[in-house]
């Protein structure tokens, strides 16, 4: 082979490799032990906007609009909170206060679903930066939160700045892989609290 074909082939090879690799990659992610997602939570695909949601908060309605441009902590409860509940509420606390200089980037809602429960005068003082609202017509907008496995209480949900439902942590998911998660998502996000 002569050395201007030669040279020719070198430089094609050059550019087209990167790509031949590049594509080889998204189509075998296992090839080089690439196994998805660094999250720890459970992504909603696609993430569900929650602009129906209609909620009261010591008495007056609470517009979902009142929510954006932080990241939001929803968690539920029926009736009295319980031990249960109050783990979740108690990690998203933790998680927040953690977050430090960013901790105004996040806020948490306790949604309770009942028309006459309220959580005791000490988890309320325990948890004074929580908003509390109560579920209206949550036959309407409850859908919005089911899983496959409809075990809705159990769970963590996680709202973008936007207002979409985009994850969830399941019970034995630890306080600091959560706070691993939202600090990700805290350092990339360009959305500020208004």
């Amino acid at each position: 082979m002569n050395h201007p074909r030669r040279t020719l082939l070198l430089t094609a090879l050059i550019f087209a490799a990167p790509i031949l690799i590049a594509v080889t990659l998204y189509q075998f992610p296992g090839i080089v032990g690439f196994t998805g997602t660094k999250n720890h939570g459970s992504l909603i695909q696609p993430a569900r906007p929650l602009e129906a949601i209609r909620l009261q908060e010591k008495g007056e309605t609470l517009d979902i609009k009142a929510l954006e441009g932080r990241w939001t902590y929803v968690t539920f409860s029926q009736g009295a909170c319980g031990t249960d509940c109050s783990e979740r509420l108690y990690k998203t606390r933790q998680v927040r206060h953690a977050l430090g200089k960013d901790m105004e980037r996040a806020q948490r809602l306790l949604i309770l679903l009942d028309e006459t429960g309220m959580p005791d005068s000490k988890l309320l003082e325990v948890h004074q930066d929580m908003r509390i609202a109560r579920a209206m017509e949550f036959d309407q907008w409850g859908g919005n939160f089911e899983l496959e496995n409809n075990v809705m209480l159990e769970h963590i949900y996680l709202v973008d700045p936007l207002g979409n439902l985009m994850m969830y942590y399941t019970p034995d998911v630890n306080g600091p892989l959560i706070l691993k998660d939202i600090q990700r998502l805290v350092k990339v996000s360009w959305i500020k609290p208004k």
